[in-house]
């Protein structure tokens, strides 16, 4: 079934004709789309709420479906001897891929493509970057990928046997066919200087039905588009559903901020968009935009982390670390064993600090009454709990090390500090 990435009736829907870079209204942080998607407030705020990543992994997906369906497509303007693609592995979902090239200081390629070049059996890496500016040679350079395909059966399982006298080339980077990539180009620069040449670039044609198809957040999307009322939709352009989307992702972020216990272990938050949904129609009532909406949501939210903050610091666990340290090599070399670090160590004593505010206070849920009476309450059971700490921390150095065979601990060891 062919892609509709690729579709010739979709491609003719797009952006072409509209010069979305000089919309402007007050509505915007800026005043204009160019400089609300730079904005930095904005991507603050939109990243606490994951759309980087977001944005980014949709755009992998969309390559990813792209060389699935069109390979020899994307370089025929590779001249003058493209790489004949006949195989795509991914390698961007396997997280053991990325921990392992991690730890030898690698940041591995979204892709390999494998295929021929002048009859020669060929190899190249391709980099799905939805921002033209994040984008740097040596990450899908041969050397890099040389390195990669060193690394171990991690990755040796996923590509097979590579022939011994593969050629290995200097990869390409996959942006999208859209007015601020051409802008970087021409500019050289975005939010920093844009590092590669033409020849290192495949520019993939995409629409904003098709970037944004399938996301959760269609519906705020459009009450905020809704509420500017520009001079464009989202549907003519993809920045204008970038700058949507990171709105979106900005009152999500918000929302995880004004309700996420003051006193709970970083655990995974479930979004409920419903609510989001609800409490952004409630504040459009009072606000001017979009943009507006996010900065009164924000003020609000922002009280909660003032608070989330002074709970931290009275529960934050009071550890010397030259003390800790000599505890943890005297307990290590009791055992016979290679020391755990003192960053481990330090996470466990902690984590049982936290628990024991956990179990006699509860998650704290916010809003929270009497706060400042609250408040004082922690810092009075933190100041029972400190003459605990030392006999707990002996008993967490003690498991720790001896829970440990002598003659792995050193490897274990290596791995939980680079993971």
């Amino acid at each position: 079934m062919r892609s509709h990435l690729w579709d010739d009736e979709r491609l003719r829907q797009t952006t072409t004709g509209l010069d979305d870079l000089s919309i402007a209204s007050r509505k915007l942080p800026g005043g204009t789309l160019l400089a609300a998607v730079f904005d930095r407030d904005l991507m603050r705020l939109s990243d606490r709420g994951g759309a980087s990543g977001l944005i980014g992994d949709r755009w992998a997906d969309l390559c990813s479906e792209a060389l699935g369906v069109h390979p020899l497509a994307l370089l025929d303007a590779k001249a003058p001897a493209p790489l004949s693609i006949e195989r795509v592995v991914r390698l961007d979902t396997i997280p053991q891929i990325a921990s392992t090239a991690s730890r030898r200081k690698l940041q591995n390629p979204d892709f390999l493509l494998f295929g021929h070049r002048d009859g020669s059996l060929s190899l190249q890496a391709a980099d799905a970057k939805f921002s033209v500016e994040t984008a740097r040679s040596r990450q899908v350079s041969a050397d890099v990928t040389a390195e990669l395909l060193g690394i171990g059966p991690v990755i040796a399982g996923q590509i097979g046997p590579i022939p011994a006298d593969i050629s290995i080339l200097d990869g390409i980077f996959l942006c999208p066919d859209y007015s601020l990539t051409h802008y970087m180009l021409w500019q050289r620069r975005g939010h920093r200087s844009v590092a590669i040449g033409g020849n290192e670039l495949v520019l993939l044609p995409v629409t904003s039905d098709t970037f944004l198809d399938g996301l959760d957040c269609a519906q705020l999307i459009e009450i905020l588009a809704e509420a500017d009322a520009l001079s464009a939709g989202v549907s003519q352009s993809l920045l204008l559903a970038v700058y949507y989307l990171r709105l979106a992702r900005a009152c999500v972020a918000c929302w995880l901020d004004q309700t996420r216990p003051l006193l709970a272990f970083k655990e995974a938050r479930v979004v409920d968009n419903a609510e989001v949904l609800r409490i952004a129609r409630s504040l459009l009532a009072e606000a001017s935009g979009g943009w507006d909406l996010v900065l009164r949501w924000d003020a609000r939210a922002e009280e909660v982390r003032r608070q989330r903050v002074a709970v931290d610091q009275v529960t934050s666990v009071p550890l010397g670390g030259p003390e800790l340290r000599k505890q943890i090599a005297e307990a290590a070399l009791a055992a016979g064993v290679e020391a755990p670090s003192v960053n481990r160590v330090r996470r466990r004593i902690g984590a049982w600090y936290r628990q024991e505010m956990l179990d006699a206070f509860g998650p704290l849920v916010p809003p929270v009454d009497r706060f400042p009476d609250v408040l004082e309450q922690l810092g009075r059971y933190a100041r029972e709990l400190r003459p605990r700490i030392p006999e707990e921390a002996a008993e967490i150095i003690l498991e720790m090390v001896t829970s440990v065979p002598a003659d792995v601990s050193g490897d274990l060891e290596h791995g939980v500090r680079q993971a």
